[in-house]
């Protein structure tokens, strides 16, 4: 589905609230199987998240908010430091998300996401969704419309210019076996992802759970305690983050440092700068060593994207992909060390599933980040805090993620015989709002629609 919006809503009544709550239920989109036929026809989606203090306004009790996990109860901008957003970036200058202003952190309460294939879909269906608001004692602190940009071949892709969404983890238990060998490492264990499952770690982690009191109707699961019952089950935690990219500022950083780049033409200069940055050329295909060009992409992946190389056995150097580029910092893949397995290991235990959106506001433009991930914590916030933001990463002690970073000046690239370094690195990309979400199964969500 390829347009959207995303509307960040404050609970001002709340049992009117959770009337409403009632009455989107059976809009809401489920994973429930499908046939190919109703697949055809399926062209628009409902889905509903809610941060802490919306969980607090819907009536749920202290004993029950404090089961969830602290960096969900903090919310996104109490943890700043961690995941380097400062400066421009920092959460005072939010449109959303942040300490104060219209849309601060503690009046968001509900995210109603709608989708559709068509932009004249989404906009029937927010029209549909503003009258049922009001009467449901809701107010709209933020309204957010994205819409899919893709390349002449139809396939997604970000403002930079490179396509988006090709890696992505596969989910043990719900992946085709033929497909399974698409992403490097192996089908990820679903507890990664969904709450009440099994985990790499090999456990079924604790969820956030109410006293049993309180499920009148019987609707949640036993919990692991009498008592108590579990209110996580099949759901997640949702990361949204806004984020603009300054894409003019990218451009004429390329025109300016082409004098260090390969290639035989300006163009081919700039391309070969920007890919080296990212970390894969711009039509997805992945760097090799020696390969100075891009490649058609290769077949066996997502629309014929190649995701199921590694790094520890061809490019252990970055000679073809740099170490500190974004992709290789986002996914170390089997190249971190002491060895190629452990490294898997690690790296699925850290894996998110994206499912962002690009957005154009005149001339602001840039990707609302959404990610989904049973644990805020170690996957999301590791990324940001240990792998993207780390200046000592793979080797290297002075240098950040080039393109998400704040603070970062120069990029090594390996070369033979000698090394290029870039420097004069710039802010591509300005936070702009975010928030914590959980994502609640159906079941959770009409426990809390039935709240007393």
């Amino acid at each position: 589905m390829d347009a959207a919006c995303f509307l960040l809503l404050r609970i001002e009544d709340p049992p009117r609230a959770r009337s409403w709550l009632r009455q989107t239920l059976p809009d809401i989109t489920t994973g429930a199987d499908k046939t190919s036929e109703q697949l055809s026809h399926w062209t628009t989606g409902v889905n509903l998240a809610v941060t802490w203090s919306g969980l607090r306004a819907l009536g749920l009790p202290a004993e029950a908010l404090e089961t969830f996990p602290e960096e969900f109860r903090d919310g996104m901008s109490a943890r700043a430091d961690i995941l380097g957003d400062e400066d421009v970036s920092a959460p005072e200058a939010w449109e959303f998300g942040g300490p104060s202003g219209p849309a601060a952190q503690e009046d968001l309460h509900l995210l109603l996401m709608l989708y559709g294939t068509t932009d004249a879909e989404v906009t029937a269906l927010l029209e549909l969704q503003r009258a049922r608001l009001e009467a449901g004692g809701l107010r709209v602190l933020h309204a957010q419309r994205a819409a899919r940009r893709k390349n002449s071949e139809g396939h997604a892709i970000e403002h930079f210019g490179f396509r988006d969404g090709i890696s992505q983890p596969q989910l043990e238990g719900f992946t085709d076996p033929k497909h399974a060998a698409l992403d490097h490492g192996g089908p990820v264990k679903p507890g990664e992802f969904l709450l009440g499952y099994e985990n790499e770690y090999a456990e079924v982690p604790q969820t956030p759970e109410v006293p049993a009191a309180l499920d009148a109707s019987g609707v949640l699961p036993p919990g692991r305690e009498a008592g108590w019952k579990e209110l996580g089950k099949n759901g997640s935690f949702l990361v949204m983050r806004k984020l603009r990219q300054d894409v003019e500022a990218f451009e004429q950083f390329l025109e300016a440092h082409k004098s260090v780049a390969v290639g035989e033409t300006d163009e081919q200069k700039k391309q070969w700068l920007a890919a080296k940055l990212m970390g894969r050329w711009p039509n997805g295909a992945p760097l090799k060593p020696g390969e100075d060009t891009p490649p058609a992409p290769t077949s066996g992946g997502k629309d014929g994207a190649d995701n199921s190389f590694g790094f520890a056995e061809k490019d252990p150097q970055g000679y073809g992909c740099p170490v500190a580029s974004h992709v290789r910092r986002a996914n170390p893949r089997d190249a971190l060390p002491p060895n190629a397995e452990l490294s898997r290991q690690v790296s699925r235990r850290h894996r998110i599933l994206r499912r962002g959106i690009t957005y154009s506001d005149g001339a602001d433009q840039g990707m609302i980040f959404i990610a989904l991930n049973a644990n805020i914590a170690r996957q999301f916030e590791f990324l940001q805090q240990t792998w993207l933001n780390n200046g000592k990463f793979g080797g290297r002690y002075a240098e950040r993620d080039p393109l998400v970073a704040q603070g970062t000046r120069a990029m090594t690239v390996p070369r033979q015989p000698l090394r290029r370094c870039v420097e004069g690195l710039e802010r591509f990309i300005t936070v702009r709002g975010g928030a914590y979400f959980f994502l609640p199964g159906l079941k959770a969500l009409k426990f809390l629609a039935n709240l007393r």
